[in-house]
């Protein structure tokens, strides 16, 4: 085995701990908890309430009237679009969010 073979093998077994962890939900109405790893979370739908842990690097909502609360890594990101969802996050340093929404009636807010 060559020294070209072997870093390729070594890299290719390597890639899938350097992936990103994440957690997704696609629905309506529910009342459900996501883990996202560190990585991202997604919640698509209408009418949910969501809790999110796992220090999540970026949350992302898609739809109308979600309650979510979130646990953020320092410096994580928010982006929503859609209509009236409501978004509480917090972060272990206290650290503000990157947040970009799109839609009407949207709330952000840090918990207390």
């Amino acid at each position: 085995m060559t020294v070209v073979q072997a870093t390729l093998i070594l890299s290719a077994l390597a890639l899938p701990a350097s992936l990103s962890a994440q957690a997704r939900y696609e629905g309506a109405g529910a009342t459900q908890e996501l883990d996202c790893d560190g990585g991202t979370a997604t919640i698509q739908g209408a009418g949910n309430t969501i809790r999110v842990t796992g220090r999540c690097s970026a949350l992302v909502i898609e739809g109308a009237s979600n309650r979510v609360q979130a646990d953020l890594a320092p410096r994580g990101s928010i982006r929503i679009s859609g209509a009236s969802n409501t978004v509480t996050y917090r972060t272990a340093d206290g650290s503000k969010a990157r947040i970009n929404v799109a839609g009407a009636g949207n709330r952000v807010s840090v918990a207390k």
